[in-house]
């Protein structure tokens, strides 16, 4: 039987975790060993450790930041890195019929990806500019407060309370909002180029906001469209609207026509979504 590979293709805090950890929760195999908890993400990154580590590996040696948070184009593997990607391809059809994997540095090298895996279906997971890149504030907020009590507490509504809470934001704001944006309109236009050149029954786009009353479709198209041995489990059931973070008011540190890019390229997913992806009628409303 022919190997199935879901690639799981989406921007930093784009809900990839919570929608792999869905896909887990139906019965998608998405590797042995998983990324843990950590800051942000309380319930598991759902990121498989061997690719994990091999694109954090591969951005190190590269002299880039391992977060994969960039918002220019890397360079290509090596000789020796494409066939250690390889291997690793291999070993994972070998193992399981039908995988997948989830890692937004992901999107930095898709064109090996699609090279290496010229079959394998893409999901591909977007979020509003704004909200994301609200998200990536309040995570560098989180982590730069990482070790004091009221972090290990869990007491951020009390420090939101507090001036500093304020003042730091706005810091975050004017130090790295523009970064964020361009690293969001980065990270999208990536995914875009890639799936130009794929067959559409080979991808289907969907915009994070909507799968909690989207679920079943996708579901169906996974199984049924995809032919994915999957069992349904309701989204709803893992999905925490307490764990999402709220949206900040950055627009002031940003530069127009960065919003202008942004605003133009969310449009284009949304209109690729919609097309591509038949949402619920009442969602289209």
């Amino acid at each position: 039987m022919q190997n199935k590979t879901l690639i799981i293709a989406g921007m930093h805090r784009s809900g990839t975790s919570l929608i792999t950890q869905w896909l887990y929760r139906c019965g998608l195999h998405v590797g042995e060993n998983l990324l843990g908890s950590g800051i942000g993400n309380e319930d598991g990154h759902y990121e498989d450790l061997e690719f994990y580590n091999f694109q954090v590996q591969a951005l190190r040696n590269m002299q880039l930041h391992d977060s994969g948070i960039i918002d220019h184009p890397v360079d290509s593997l090596s000789v020796e890195e494409k066939e250690k990607l390889r291997e690793i391809i291999v070993r994972r059809n070998k193992a399981v019929g039908e995988w997948g994997w989830k890692d937004p540095r992901t999107c930095l090298f898709l064109k090996e990806y699609r090279e290496l895996i010229p079959e394998a279906y893409y999901l591909v997971v977007f979020r509003d500019w704004k909200t994301t890149v609200s998200s990536l504030i309040s995570r560098t907020y989180k982590v730069d407060f990482k070790d004091q009590e009221i972090v290990k507490k869990g007491l951020f509504k009390e420090l939101r309370k507090r001036r500093t809470y304020n003042k730091r934001i706005k810091q975050l704001c004017a130090d790295h909002a523009s970064h964020f944006v361009k690293v969001w309109t980065f990270y999208n236009q990536e995914i875009l180029s890639c799936i130009s050149g794929i067959n559409e029954e080979n991808y289907t786009i969907i915009n994070f906001g909507r799968l909690l009353k989207s679920d079943q479709a996708l579901f169906t198209k996974l199984k049924d469209g995809w032919q994915f041995a999957l069992d349904y489990f309701a989204f709803k059931d893992i999905y925490k609207p307490g764990l999402l973070s709220k949206q900040i008011d950055f627009g002031r540190f940003i530069d127009k026509k960065l919003i202008e890019e942004a605003n133009r390229l969310e449009r284009i997913l949304e209109q690729k979504a919609t097309a591509n992806f038949r949402y619920p009628l009442a969602e289209q409303a």
